[in-house]
């Protein structure tokens, strides 16, 4: 008998992922396997793994887990095998680790290079589908005191006008602050626009006393400091 006609009861222990994570703990499953546990059953034609396998590669761009995040309830729905619950069951999964990712960071870390802030940002931002310009407001030793969304959209110097985010750093008594932005295409080399509203920036923060200390271009896994560029 062919594998891929094998019912969920015929496959050998060591492959049933109930069984599987009963026996070696859930880190011991692939991540077809757990979400093979959470969408629970399959069809008559395909197990709840099969099914699985097909939902992580059914975003085009984006394969496995991280597919999750670029995939609509209308979307889902149409894979045979996954109704309305499901869907929901799924969305809901993918925010939830959005939201976990956020929750084990530490609430007010101390962020002293690119590096940390990029990774500090990097699964909050990375599977954003539209740019979103993030500004992060510090004490004098690094720590993060308020960080808010202040721009979504394409980035482009006449529009993201530094006045809110020059109100907020006072409003926050923050003695410099960083910003950050997502490139969707996972590609974070900055354009012309990037470099012109990191310019804008520098030279109204300059005028206030409150400086910026780093535009920070977020990809897949990468980014980009407008800082180590030597444009601040």
């Amino acid at each position: 008998m062919n594998k891929k006609n094998y019912t969920m009861k015929q496959l050998p222990v060591s492959e049933k992922p109930y069984e599987k994570c009963s026996r070696y703990g859930a880190s011991a499953l692939s991540d077809a396997e757990l979400l093979a546990v959470i969408i629970r059953t399959g069809t008559k034609e395909r197990t709840s793994l099969q099914l699985a396998m097909e939902l992580l590669n059914l975003q085009p761009s984006y394969k496995g887990l991280i597919g999750l995040h670029h995939l609509s309830l209308k979307e889902l729905v149409q894979v045979k095998g996954v109704g309305q619950v499901k869907a929901i069951q799924l969305l809901c999964v993918a925010e939830l680790s959005k939201r976990l990712a956020r929750q084990t960071r530490s609430p007010s870390p101390k962020l002293t290079c690119p590096c940390e802030v990029a990774d500090y940002f990097m699964e909050e931002m990375r599977s954003l589908e539209t740019e979103h310009l993030y500004a992060v407001f510090m004490d004098a030793g690094g720590r993060i005191l308020h960080y808010q969304i202040v721009f979504m959209g394409t980035i482009q110097s006449s529009l993201a006008n530094p006045r809110e985010i020059l109100r907020l750093a006072l409003q926050y008594d923050s003695a410099h602050y960083v910003v950050l932005h997502n490139h969707p295409s996972g590609d974070p080399e900055p354009s012309m626009e990037d470099i012109q509203t990191t310019k804008n920036l520098k030279e109204a923060s300059e005028l206030i006393g409150i400086p910026l200390m780093d535009h920070i271009i977020i990809g897949d896994n990468q980014y980009i400091s407008l800082k180590e560029r030597g444009y601040l």
